[in-house]
């Protein structure tokens, strides 16, 4: 019994102690953890500065111009040769630079010169005529005004006379599109630009239709991009766009949207707009892959932040931690954060921050409203 007591004694004893110490450890640790701890982290200043919002869309670039020189004559190319400004000849070929109304073929000259011979001395023939009918319309009138001719003499002459001045006017046109041929005999470039193909070889026979080179005027080139329905009423004539080409690396072209088509393609429901930019260097060559950034919204002189220091913002609000100074200690703070354009890795903040502020950009995962904080390197932190 006494055994039992005794038992009974020390089981008590424990408990209580047991009890005590519990009671003190789950007080201690319902103080709020977050007064004590200090968080390390990286700040930074809020200024101002310029963002965009841009919409992404690719294309091919295109010639500004593209021409088909054809023929209008038929006949052998006797020469696909250009004339230089010394006066040098120089071969037609792909790449070749040519100016507007520069040759760049001849087409069997000698003959259709000879054309123009003939036309002319035709010409002078049916004038001869035309005038020697005259005479005699003049003189059969005369004679038939004396009794000396009859009506039908007179007729005759006055049909005569009319039918060479008619043959005249045939000779007159015959000679002007012996001139036609003429002058079409020499091909000319019809605007400046580069030979992108060739069709055909000097001595070749070539028909009426017929393609001689292909020019393309490249000094300006253009993107045709579509852009989604919902989108269509973002973008607008003049409008900047940046341009990037796989083949010259990170390399940013500047151009502007120069015309939206009027209507959606039925099919894909998407509306077009035609790019343009200047080319001076010749480096953007068509055929070529392009993407293109649309700026379809500008701002300036507005708060920017790195987009991931912003936290919430699919169930409650977006906030940010902001530092400020409590005497010797730096407490964190919670701002909601109104978030504007959203530009890659940063975003604008429409409101809830000032310039000037301390930001909290690493480490702010591990804060509450209220804590002490140390500021440090980012490096410190990892």
């Amino acid at each position: 019994m006494k055994i039992n007591r005794r038992v009974i004694y020390w089981i008590a004893a424990f408990v209580l102690v047991f009890i005590t110490f519990w009671f003190g450890y789950f007080q201690s640790s319902t103080e709020n953890p977050e007064e004590k701890r200090i968080v390390p982290v990286e700040i930074e200043v809020v200024s101002t500065g310029s963002i965009e919002e841009t919409m992404e869309v690719t294309g091919w670039i295109k010639a500004n111009k593209v021409v088909d020189v054809t023929s209008k004559v038929p006949g052998r190319i006797e020469s696909l040769q250009v004339i230089l400004d010394g006066g040098d000849l120089v071969a037609v070929e792909e790449g070749l630079a040519v100016k507007k109304d520069q040759q760049l073929a001849v087409i069997d000259h000698d003959i259709y010169l000879a054309q123009v011979d003939a036309s002319k001395a035709d010409l002078l023939a049916r004038e001869v005529e035309l005038a020697d009918a005259e005479r005699e319309k003049k003189r059969i009138i005369r004679l038939f005004e004396g009794g000396s001719a009859t009506e039908q003499n007179k007729d005759k002459a006055i049909t005569a006379a009319k039918l060479a001045a008619a043959r005249l006017n045939l000779a007159k046109a015959n000679l002007e599109l012996a001139q036609i041929n003429l002058r079409e005999s020499t091909i000319i470039s019809p605007i400046d630009g580069i030979v992108t193909a060739k069709h055909i070889d000097e001595g070749n026979l070539i028909r009426a239709g017929d393609r001689i080179v292909t020019v393309a005027e490249m000094k300006t080139v253009k993107v045709i991009v579509a852009v989604a329905e919902k989108y269509s009423e973002k973008i607008n004539v003049g409008m900047p766009a940046k341009i990037k080409v796989d083949a010259l690396g990170e390399r940013v072209f500047n151009a502007e949207v120069y015309s939206i088509y009027p209507a959606l393609d039925e099919q894909t429901h998407t509306i077009q707009a035609e790019i343009r930019m200047d080319n001076d260097e010749l480096l953007l060559k068509p055929g070529m892959f392009a993407r293109v950034t649309l700026i379809t919204k500008s701002k300036n002189d507005v708060i920017v932040i790195p987009r991931d220091v912003v936290l919430g913002g699919k169930i409650d609000e977006p906030y940010v931690y902001v530092i400020e100074e409590a005497g010797d200690q730096k407490i964190a703070h919670k701002q909601i954060a109104t978030v504007g354009i959203v530009q890659a890795d940063k975003c604008e903040i429409v409101k809830g921050l000032k310039a000037g502020e301390m930001l909290v950009v690493n480490g702010m995962n591990y804060l509450a409203d209220g804590i002490s904080v140390e500021v440090v390197r980012i490096e410190d932190i990892k």
